[in-house]
């Protein structure tokens, strides 16, 4: 998905206070949608650099030789 800077493409001036506060809202929505994104790939990729562990040695028991 392409990133288009819509802040650039608008002419704010041309707006009027109820456009512009929905453009905020708007704005503002879809930066919390990107963080949310971003730490949903950091957690994924946090969980693919983990190593597996090593099973543990388990002694035999002396009696079932």
């Amino acid at each position: 998905m392409a990133f288009i800077a819509f802040a650039k493409l608008i002419n704010s001036a041309a707006l009027t206070a109820d456009q512009r506060k929905e453009l905020k809202s708007i704005l503002l929505n879809r930066e919390k949608q990107l963080k949310q994104a971003l730490k949903d790939v950091e957690m994924a990729l946090s969980r693919l650099g983990r190593k597996g562990r090593k099973s543990r040695k388990r002694k035999a028991a002396k009696g079932r030789r």
